[in-house]
This record gives C-alpha cells, structure tokens and sequence, in this order.
C-alpha cells in the first residue's frame, strides 16, 4: 500500500480535487463540500479497501467501500440489508418524485419492467439513426461556426438532448428544449448544497443559497412535462415509446393506471438524468482525446476502415472496438454518476467493521476507478485496459460506470450505443485540441461535470 504523501505524489486524483489527509473542521467541510463533494472524501479511499469516516452533527458513521468483492456483496448478495439514503431521496424528491430512479420496493420493480422493453438489446438498432442524424447536426454547426473554441460540454448536452426527445418521444423536436434545459440547469445548481445540508443533518425546512431556484426550477420543468403529456395523450395516435409506454402501464395488482405525478416523475427523469449522463461521457470523452492526439488518430481511422464515407449505421458499431475501448477508459476516469450511497438498516458487519441501522455506506465509484490497488497507473489514459482479454479479468465492481446489482442503470446499452454512434461520427469528420494548459476540475453533483464549463477547439477534417 501507498502510504498518504506517496498516493498524493502519485497522482491518483486530479490536482483540483486533491483530499485533505486530515480531518476537516466543520466549517471546512461545508465550505469544500458545497464546492465539490470529491474534495471532502478522505485521502485513504484511493488506497485502502475500506475507510470509516464519522458524518458531523450526527451519531451516525460513514463507511466508505472499495473493495470490488464487499461492493458485490452488497449490492447484489446483502441488497435488503440497505436502503436507498436519506440524502438521495431528499436531494431529489422534489424533482424528481417516485419514479424509477428514486422509488423502491413493487412500485421501482413495476416500473423497472413497464420500460424494459425500450431499452432490449434488439430496440438498439432502431435509435441508431436518431443519434447519427443528432451528431451529423451538430457537425454541421460546428462547420457553419468556422469551427473553433467551443463549449463542448453544452454541444454534447444539447445532441444528447434530442436524442432522447427523438428517440423516447416519438421523434418529437421539443418546443420546450430551451426551457427544460434551462429549468434542469438551475436545479441541479443547487444539488451540492442540498446534499451538504443533507450529510450535516441540518431540518429540511432551513434553506440554502439555492433552495428558491431549485424548487422554482422544479416546478417550472414538471408544468412543462406535464403539458407535453396532455399534448401526447391527445394525439389519440398508438404510441410505442417511453409516453406511450407510461400511459398504457397498468398496476399488476390493482389494474389501475400509472397517475399522472408517476408519469411527469419518469418523463421527467429520462429528459434530465437520462441525456446528461451520456453527454458527460462525451464530454470528458473529447477531453481526452485532445490531449491524446495518436488515440484520436486511432479512432478516425478505425471509423474510416469500418463505415467509409458513409452513414455510421447500427451494423457498424461493434466493429468500432477501439471506439468503444476509448468511451470505456473515459469511464473509468471519469464516471458520469461518482458516487452511490446506502443506509444499513440493521445491525451488523461490513468487511470487519460493526455498523449500526442508519450508519450510512458510500461507494466511490470516482475513486474506485481510480484506486492504486485496483489500477496500474490509475490516472493514465490508457484505453488498451479495455480489450476483451484484460476487460473480463476485472471483478465485475471494480468497473461500474453504470452502477452494479439489480439497479444498474436500466439505459446503459442506450448510452453506449449514443455514445459509440456519435463518438464515431464526430473524430471521423472533426480534430479537437485542447489548450495544452488548463485542467478541468471535476464536480461530483448528479453527474461528474468539469467546473466552468470545457472548451475544447474544433476544427473540421473532411
């Protein structure tokens, strides 16, 4: 094992993001967490198996778990011995109600199986086109905009945007776009402050800075949403996507319909969670390549042997392997979604340590990826980690961008599938370069953003 200055000296974590080796004071911690909750989590997750922490203002502990096999153990073998936080569900609750992502027990399984179906393996090739046809348009305004300095990571949100309204709305090109990203925007700006009220026990009642715009926003995008359902309902056409799927589910014991706060709760999670996640990934993704210009080379030939000059289409993509070796060590570095978190709700053990109910239990994915013991020079770019021979010898949570057990993310084929098609469309036709000075710092909120924003410089190849 490292010790503490020789982890550091390592590199095993963005310099911005660097973990104080000592216990922060109270109002330290608040100050570094409601910055970036990456800078509160304690220096020993990068390289030990397991850390106890205590939570302030509170009798409770924090356990935080790296150990690819105790991670498997509980979430897949010890799954009831948990619950989903506290602190997730009042950092979303509002937003985004009881749907799939925050909801639990009959209710999560019944929706769970109500949109299954969207996301088989077999429906994939049928998106295919919608994400080609996004990042063809995205090109095509990168090239009107003589290419340039741009703000990739609202280029990538914006093409992931449409995807899922193309896609899960029946080819809808929303009117709304602007505002459901705007009202997204300036929730989820407030997310870290919630969750810092969240960890220091501080009454759901006592407001932070962002507590007006986060529920102004809140309401603004479930009145939208929900006026996108009345319009869809009345078309009184048959409808095969996600809409057509919430209104047609029926409760298996019950027979009822799923209400109309439980289909703005789904429509609401797919609109916000289920494209920011991909365009992160894409983000950092571009990130990366600019400063690995040979791997970038790589790819734009890959994707020239294997789809020419024409349209990239669904039988393309698992032929683009060094594609998707590249998205996946993107992954690793930088997982869209760093963190899960549990409550015990029994007594008992985990790796040696007692644990009391509602101690609480945080897996690191952001420093699972990046563990000293896990990793051979964890913060290299190193997509060769991910041929097929060196993939399969990883236990299965040493690597989990989509999280693991029964709740992994029920998108994840669609996100790699979108991410593959655009990746492949954008390196065959556009260079990306990076500044060669500035290091993005990544803020773990809902998703693993870079801090101010990337600006990467495009410019076309053919």
């Amino acid at each position: 094992m490292l010790d503490k200055p020789d982890a550091a000296k390592a590199g095993l974590y963005p310099r911005a993001v660097t973990p104080s080796s000592t216990r922060l004071s109270f109002g330290r911690f608040l100050s570094e967490f409601s910055q970036n909750p990456l800078r509160t989590h304690p220096a020993a997750t990068y390289h030990e198996p397991i850390v106890l922490s205590p939570i302030r203002a509170s009798s409770a502990k924090a356990i935080f778990l790296m150990d690819p096999p105790l991670i498997e153990e509980v979430l897949l073998n010890r799954a009831d011995e948990f619950h989903r936080s506290e602190l997730e569900d009042r950092l979303f609750r509002h937003f985004l109600g009881r749907g799939l992502l925050t909801s639990g027990g009959q209710l999560w399984r019944w929706q769970r199986r109500t949109m299954a179906p969207l996301f088989r393996a077999s429906e994939m090739a049928n998106y295919v086109p919608a994400m080609v046809r996004a990042a063809d348009e995205q090109i095509a305004r990168w090239r009107d905009a003589g290419g340039g300095w741009r703000a990739i990571d609202r280029d990538m949100s914006e093409t992931t945007f449409i995807v899922i309204a193309r896609t899960m709305l029946s080819g809808s090109e929303l009117e709304e776009t602007a505002a459901i990203r705007q009202a997204t925007e300036d929730f989820l700006s407030g997310v870290i402050w919630e969750g810092a009220f969240g960890l220091l026990n501080f009454p759901r009642w006592l407001p932070h800075p962002k507590t007006l715009k986060m529920r102004r926003a809140g309401r603004k995008l479930r009145n939208i949403v929900a006026a996108l359902i009345d319009r869809g309902a009345k078309t009184g056409l048959e409808r095969n996507d996600l809409l057509g799927h919430l209104l047609a589910a029926r409760d298996p014991e019950t027979g009822d319909a799923m209400t109309q706060a439980l289909v703005i709760d789904n429509l609401v999670t797919f609109l916000t969670a289920g494209h920011e996640t991909t365009a992160k990934a894409l983000t950092w993704t571009l990130y990366l390549l600019a400063r690995s210009h040979e791997w970038q080379e790589a790819l734009r030939s890959e994707v020239h042997d294997v789809a020419g000059t024409g349209e990239i289409e669904a039988n393309h993509l698992p032929r683009l392997k060094l594609t998707q070796q590249v998205l996946k060590e993107a992954l690793r570095l930088f997982p869209p979604a760093p963190v899960l978190s549990r409550v015990f709700i029994k007594k008992g053990q985990i790796g040696g340590i007692p644990v009391e109910p509602r101690d609480m239990l945080f897996i690191p994915i952001f420093t699972v990826h990046r563990h000293n013991l896990l990793w051979d020079d964890p913060t290299k770019f190193d997509p060769t980690r991910f041929t097929a021979d060196r993939e399969r010898a990883y236990p299965r949570a040493q690597y989990m961008p989509f999280g693991a057990g029964p709740r992994i993310c029920i998108g994840s084929s669609f996100a790699m599938t979108e991410a593959t098609a655009i990746l492949a469309s954008f390196v065959r036709t556009a260079r990306f370069d990076w500044d060669g000075k500035t290091e993005p710092e990544p803020v773990s909120g809902v998703t693993l953003k870079p801090r101010n924003g990337m600006r990467l410089h495009v410019s076309m190849v053919t």
